[in-house]
């Protein structure tokens, strides 16, 4: 449970909350995927320890389905659902089981924090105009995150400066890649991030 706990802190990754310049426009791109009916979102992270796969399915504003792959070292495969304050996982295939009510509320409010409600962050975005990236053009967006004190950064698990970038669909207005690099060697992507709108998608407890 420890590693699903990690896998859903990451989602604090995958928005930002603040007011100045350029930060605005992707405070509402986000803001604006926030009010979808439902929408996907699918991260590689990857660090000296190795790379970990999620896809994270969300009915706000309390709904999600989060499957995680990780190269080495754990399960080859969780799973966990969470409706309404009360969740499930399955590790390996092994079967749905409700897993312990605190565990389940600390998952619940981290969802909340971190998806429902626009996070509490201070970074401000810089615009970059239209960006062409994996043959599309976007509006895009950057930061700069510097080191903490320890040497990691809250979107970096590896010690150095970050650099995360975020691409708007300008006729949606809503994010659909959110990549964060290292500042040192930029084609190394530390976070990607992507989002898809899911109309419809419908998230039940599981059949245990």
């Amino acid at each position: 449970m420890r590693n699903l706990a990690f896998a859903a802190a990451a989602l604090a990754l995958a928005s930002t909350s603040a007011a100045a310049d350029c930060t605005s426009d992707v405070n509402d791109a986000f803001a604006k995927l926030r009010k979808s009916a439902a929408f996907r979102m699918e991260t590689k992270i990857t660090n000296a320890q190795g790379s970990l796969t999620m896809s994270n399915d969300y009915v706000l504003p309390d709904r999600m389905h989060q499957t995680v792959s990780m190269s080495s070292g754990g399960p080859e495969k969780m799973e966990m659902i969470l409706v309404s304050g009360k969740a499930w996982s399955n590790q390996s295939n092994a079967g749905w089981a409700e897993v312990p009510p605190d565990f389940a509320s600390k998952i619940a409010q981290q969802m909340k924090e971190t998806v429902t409600e626009a996070p509490k962050d201070t970074s401000q975005f810089e615009c970059l105009g239209d960006v062409e990236f994996e043959g599309k053009t976007y509006a895009a967006y950057r930061t700069k995150r510097a080191p903490a004190s320890d040497g990691k950064t809250a979107a970096d698990p590896n010690p150095g400066a970050t650099v995360q970038t975020v691409y708007i669909d300008k006729k949606l207005g809503i994010p659909v890649r959110n990549v964060v690099t290292s500042e040192t060697e930029p084609d190394k992507r530390l976070f990607d991030g992507t989002f898809s709108l899911r109309d419809g998608l419908k998230i039940e407890p599981p059949k245990l």
